[in-house]
C-alpha cells in the first residue's frame, strides 16, 4: 500500500529544509577553513614594508605589513560598541605617519592604524578611555584591510562627526579624511605586533567556529536521517496490509 500523502509530503519538505541547513552549515566551515588558511599563510610570509607611496588596496588586503612611523594622538578614535569576552568597549584607530624614506622626503602620508581594545568606562560610557600613545617613532607590523568591518548601524551615520567627540559609532575612511584633514593611505593596518600601550590585540581569527558549523551540519543531516527514518517506518513497514479477498 501506498504511504499517505500528508505525511510523505510533510517528511518531504522537513528532509528537504534539514539537508538545506546542514549544507550551508557546512559551506560556512569550509569557507571559515579557507580564511584561516589564507591568514595563516599571510603571517607566515615575510612582512611587506609600508611606505609614502599611495598602495593598491586590493594586492595588499590580508598581506602582512610592517611600517615605521609616529603616531598622531590627537586625532585617535574610538569606534564604540565593540566587546571583548562580553565585556564593552572601544577599538582604537589611530593615524601613524609615515617615517620618511630621505631626509629630502617632506610627504606628510599617514597610514590608520587598528591598535587594539580597551574597556569602556562602565559608569560613564561617553568618557574617554586613558591611552597611552607612544610619542616617538615605532615600528609597526600588522595585517592590511582594504576594508574596516562595521556593525549594524540604525540611523544612517555617525552623530558624532558634527562636533569634536573622538567616540564613533561607525568609521568610513572619507568621512575620516574629511574629519582628520590628513592625507591617508587607501588600507588600514590592523596592528598585532606588541606595545607598551595597555590595549588587547587578541584579535578575532576567521576560522573561530568551523568545528560548530560542523558540529551544526551533522546535527541537521541527522535529523533528516532521523525524519526519513520515521517515514520509512510509519508510512511503510508499520502500515496495515489489507487482507486479500476471496
Amino acid at each position: 500500500m501506498r504511504p499517505a500523502l500528508i505525511p510523505t509530503a510533510a517528511a518531504a519538505v522537513v528532509i528537504a529544509i534539514t539537508v538545506s541547513l546542514g549544507n550551508w552549515q557546512l559551506r560556512r566551515a569550509h569557507e571559515k577553513a579557507a580564511l584561516q588558511a589564507r591568514r595563516d599563510a599571510a603571517m607566515a610570509a615575510p612582512a611587506v614594508t609600508l611606505g609614502a607611496a599611495v598602495v593598491d588596496p586590493a594586492a595588499l588586503d590580508g598581506r602582512r605589513l610592517s611600517v615605521e612611523g609616529t603616531f598622531d594622538a590627537a586625532r585617535t578614535v574610538f569606534l564604540d560598541n565593540r566587546t571583548r569576552n562580553g565585556v564593552a568597549g572601544f577599538h582604537v584607530l589611530s593615524p601613524l605617519r609615515i617615517a620618511p624614506a630621505t631626509a629630502d622626503d617632506v610627504s606628510a602620508r599617514h597610514v590608520l592604524v587598528l591598535r587594539g581594545w580597551i574597556a569602556r568606562d562602565a559608569a560613564d560610557p561617553r568618557r574617554i578611555p586613558a591611552l597611552r600613545t607612544p610619542t616617538g617613532p615605532v615600528g609597526i607590523e600588522g595585517l592590511a584591510l582594504a576594508d574596516l568591518p562595521q556593525p549594524i548601524v540604525l540611523g544612517g551615520g555617525d552623530a558624532a562627526l558634527g562636533n569634536s567627540s573622538p567616540i564613533w559609532q561607525h568609521f568610513e575612511a572619507g568621512t575620516y579624511a574629511r574629519w582628520s584633514g590628513l592625507t591617508l593611505q587607501p588600507i588600514l593596518v590592523r596592528q598585532t605586533s606588541a606595545l607598551d600601550d595597555g590595549l588587547e590585540r587578541d584579535w578575532v581569527q576567521p576560522g573561530g567556529g568551523v568545528e560548530k558549523h560542523r558540529a551544526y551540519a551533522f546535527q541537521w543531516y541527522a535529523m533528516a536521517t532521523a525524519t526519513a527514518g520515521l517515514w520509512l517506518w510509519l508510512g511503510v513497514l508499520r502500515r496495515p496490509r489489507r487482507a486479500p479477498e476471496g
